[in-house]
């Protein structure tokens, strides 16, 4: 049985987030979210998603696309004893039919202290405009990025 890591702060969740993320390494990613039922994730241009298995669903079908090569810019934390939300900026380069692009998106994530350590409880992408941030581009209509 494969046992998930505890994680002593909402970085290192983060840290490993992304790095699942970049490697496709679904497990790893999954082992980060907190095991209540009522986790949220909300991909760019994509529904809100509630339950582990909404969730593991959605990465999973991301996961299988290709690569994804994602990195945390400019994150702004708001942190408690117990509850931690970063907001930050995705910049994304996507490797596949279309050849390389570079995207940005606006994401936060909020994390839970629990007894197993820090989990993540929400990630919710936005695609980023030409005002939010440096963007290195729009990102397509109806476009899934993460």
């Amino acid at each position: 049985m494969r046992r998930a890591p505890i994680h002593a702060s909402a970085e290192s969740v983060e840290e490993a987030f992304y790095d699942a993320m970049r490697r496709g390494d679904l497990a790893a990613m999954m082992d980060l979210w907190s095991t209540e039922d009522e986790v949220i994730c909300v991909h760019p241009s994509g529904e809100r998603l509630v339950g582990l298995e909404a969730v593991r669903a959605s990465w999973e079908a991301i996961l299988s696309g290709g690569t994804i090569d994602v990195r945390p810019a400019a994150v702004c934390v708001h942190a408690s004893a117990v509850v931690a939300v970063h907001n930050l900026i995705e910049r994304i380069t996507i490797s596949g039919q279309m050849g390389r692009q570079v995207l940005e998106c606006l994401a936060t994530n909020a994390y839970s202290k629990t007894s197993l350590g820090w989990r993540m409880v929400l990630h919710h992408g936005s695609p980023a405009t030409e005002g939010d941030s440096s963007a290195a581009s729009a990102v397509p209509a109806g476009s899934v990025l993460h």
